[in-house]
């Protein structure tokens, strides 16, 4: 997999389920920490193509901290596949994992974070090819479904060495129940929409 030349350590997911969207607002979950965009991404366990371009691209992330932090970087890097309850570890295992396998969403899933500093770049299909703004927010939420656009980049700062992943860009692609209790309006008014089209169509 490479770019230009140089290897990519770019990932575009297949279809996931979204968590914890934290797109148009930068959040810190820990007192002293820089607020940031984020999303939690559940991965489903049997898709192999995902999961294969994800491996990828931390090992060609690994590559590039080698690179330019010397052989020593490949003893520090975290792990992709977090062992249960490991907080270094990049993903984590809905099934196994004490942290998130009481929570029914999560089995059959891997869970993997990504956060950026800059807002990230918000679609949904249903809303075309403009990106959506804060005050629509409520399109893209948590348990709906879509693509994300991720890159898996080597760091080393404050005595901390390893790998993360960088948020680029989501797309919605499909409504699903909503993970905090509420679902889209679409789905609570999908005749009534429907019916409504119809009727400007005459």
């Amino acid at each position: 997999m490479t770019t230009n030349g140089q290897i990519s350590t770019k990932v575009i997911t297949g279809k996931v389920r979204f968590s914890f969207c934290h797109l148009f607002t930068p959040t810190a979950f820990a007192e002293g920490q820089t607020p940031k965009y984020s999303i939690a991404l559940l991965i489903d366990k049997n898709d192999e193509k995902t999961i294969g371009v994800i491996e990828q691209a931390y090992e060609n992330a690994k590559q590039a901290g080698i690179q330019k932090y010397g052989q020593r970087f490949t003893s520090l890097a975290n792990d992709l596949f977090a062992k249960p309850g490991d907080k270094l570890g990049i993903i984590k295992d809905g099934d196994s994992d004490p942290r998130y396998n009481e929570n029914d969403c999560n089995h059959g899933k891997y869970i993997l974070n990504a956060k950026c500093s800059q807002a990230p770049g918000v679609f949904a299909k249903e809303c075309g090819s403009m990106q959506l703004t804060q005050a629509q927010e409520e399109i893209l939420y948590s348990g709906c479904y879509g693509k994300a656009s991720i890159n898996f980049y080597p760091f080393q700062q404050a005595g901390n060495t390893g790998i993360g992943v960088g948020l680029n860009n989501v797309l919605k692609i499909m409504d699903g129940d909503n993970l905090g209790g509420r679902v889209s309006g679409t789905v609570d008014f999908k005749e009534d929409l429907n019916d409504a089209e119809d009727d400007l169509l005459g």
